[in-house]
């Protein structure tokens, strides 16, 4: 009888377990579509891709909410294989996600980083600054917001002891190295 509890104890452990480490991230945001095409070849022929399943990410530029949808302006980014926009100043040109319902614009706010797959549906004529410019719409299916860096520009890191030297407390002496420490 207890190996019979035992067993069962281990095994929910073993789902909790695993439960944990599951991705956040949704599925076809860490897939990339079959038929995909990049917003480069996109911008330059817009026609021949529309209808098709898409996976873009990038910075948000602005985001606007409509009676039923929010639009999303992004500038878009290469992505990694899971998805996530990298850090880079490469930039393939903007886009304009259209999400359905209400999206807070102080948490999609401009600077954070986002991930879309959806459809492109048109594209739509607009400026930046005083230069017309062609944006390519997509509705969205699915999207991700990643979490925001972490600034450590300032130095700011709060594991970071500046104090902390890890040889000079030991039980044989203050220091370990006879000439010092080594600086490697």
């Amino acid at each position: 009888m207890p190996d019979i509890i035992l067993k069962y104890v281990f095994t929910v452990l073993l789902i909790l377990l695993l439960g944990g480490c599951a991705s956040q991230v949704p599925l076809n945001i860490r897939e990339a579509p079959a038929e995909g095409a990049s917003l480069a070849e996109v911008r330059t022929d817009a026609a021949s891709h529309q209808g098709r399943s898409l996976r873009w990410g990038g910075t948000i530029i602005e985001t606007r909410n409509r009676q039923d949808a929010t639009w999303l302006t992004v500038l878009g980014r290469p992505l990694y294989k899971n998805g996530e926009p990298k850090f880079s100043d490469d930039s393939a040109g903007r886009f304009i996600a259209i999400v359905p319902g209400f999206l807070d614009p102080q948490v999609y706010a401009p600077e954070r980083r986002v991930t879309i797959t959806g459809t492109l549906v048109r594209t739509e004529s607009g400026k930046v600054g005083e230069h017309p410019y062609t944006y390519p719409v997509v509705q969205a299916d699915a999207w991700h917001l990643w979490p925001m860096e972490v600034d450590r520009s300032y130095g700011y890191d709060p594991w970071y002891d500046p104090w902390y030297d890890p040889w000079y407390y030991r039980p044989w002496g203050y220091r370990r190295f006879p000439y010092g420490y080594p600086y490697w």
